[in-house]
Formats: C-alpha cells, sequence, structure tokens
C-alpha cells in the first residue's frame, strides 16, 4: 500500500539556501530508491525557513529501504547541521490501511 512521508524542517535563517541545495541533492537521490513515486516541496508563508517535503512510496518497505541507506543517512547528516531544531518525520498510508495480515 503507498504512503505518504511528511517531513517538517526548520533551516536556520541565514542557512535556507544550503538547505534547498541539499534538500534538491537528497531528492535527486531518492527518485533513483526502488519504491519512489513522488516528491514535492512547500515553503511556509508565515515562516520561509521552514519547509515540509511531501514523499510518495509505493510501499513503506521502499521508505525504509532508503531512510537506511548510507547516502541519504549522508546527506541528511549535512542537513541537520543547517537546521534550528530536529526534523519532524510523519508517516501516512494512502487511503485504507492494510490489515496486520498484510503487512506480515
Amino acid at each position: 500500500m503507498a504512503i505518504k512521508v511528511l517531513t517538517v524542517r526548520k533551516f536556520k535563517k541565514d542557512r535556507i539556501e544550503d538547505g534547498h541545495k541539499l534538500l534538491r541533492e537528497l531528492r535527486a537521490a531518492g527518485t533513483l530508491r526502488s519504491g519512489f513515486v513522488s516528491g514535492q516541496t512547500l515553503i511556509s508563508v508565515e515562516e520561509p525557513h521552514k519547509l515540509l517535503v511531501i514523499s510518495t512510496w509505493t510501499d513503506i518497505k521502499g521508505w525504509e529501504a532508503w531512510q537506511a541507506s548510507n547516502k541519504r543517512k549522508e546527506i541528511a547528516l549535512r542537513i541537520t547541521e543547517l537546521l534550528e531544531a530536529s526534523e519532524n518525520v510523519e508517516i501516512f498510508y494512502v487511503g485504507q490501511r492494510e490489515s496486520e495480515a498484510d503487512l506480515a
């Protein structure tokens, strides 16, 4: 079942351009991963240094493999240095959730 991953990051105000660059790098690497469907970056109207990234994956296993990959970890570490606070990640099923039997 498809999932959407919502990641909110609040960059230091003087590092937002560097943040955009790293997010583009992260997205480019993610698009090559099995299970990646799409990605979108939204910029807060009231806080332009606050970004919401929405990525869509065919299933949670694809996301988990990407999250555990060395490439993602390397870029994420560089992003972390530019943040005011820790990123917040939430995962949502698209449509009705699978039964526990389907997840096994």
